[in-house]
């Protein structure tokens, strides 16, 4: 697991893009469902506004996300090791914060049926 981490090759580095798909996809999975009980609100205040609508969240949050890493990966097929390492750097990040997101969303799923039973 620490080399997958610290190594930023190219296998490893569609590996995370893909992974970060993932996360993506289950944060407004979780988010729409969440939202749908009533007892939780969009925090993001970029996306307070689109998850109204959930064909315009699947749009953002899946559709133009899976085209962006497609693009982002072939750039990345052409970049040196400096740079590759720096989109590892990035990756990382962006890994960690979603990961911590959706654990956020895993917890406050785990806690709707207390929450459901006291309403």
């Amino acid at each position: 697991m620490i080399d997958f981490i610290k190594e930023y090759n190219l296998e490893n580095i569609r590996k995370k893009l893909t992974i970060l798909y993932f996360l993506n996809v289950t944060d407004i999975i979780f988010t729409l469902a969440l939202l749908r009980t009533g007892l939780f609100k969009e925090m993001n205040i970029f996306m307070v506004n689109v998850v109204k609508d959930p064909f315009i969240s699947i749009i953002i949050k899946i559709i133009f996300p899976a085209v962006l890493l497609y693009l982002i990966f072939k750039k990345i097929r052409t970049m040196d090791y400096e740079e590759l390492r720096a989109a590892n750097i990035g990756l990382l990040i962006s890994l960690t914060a979603y990961s911590l997101v959706n654990l956020s969303h895993i917890i406050w799923v785990a806690m709707l049926p207390v929450l459901l039973h006291k309403f």
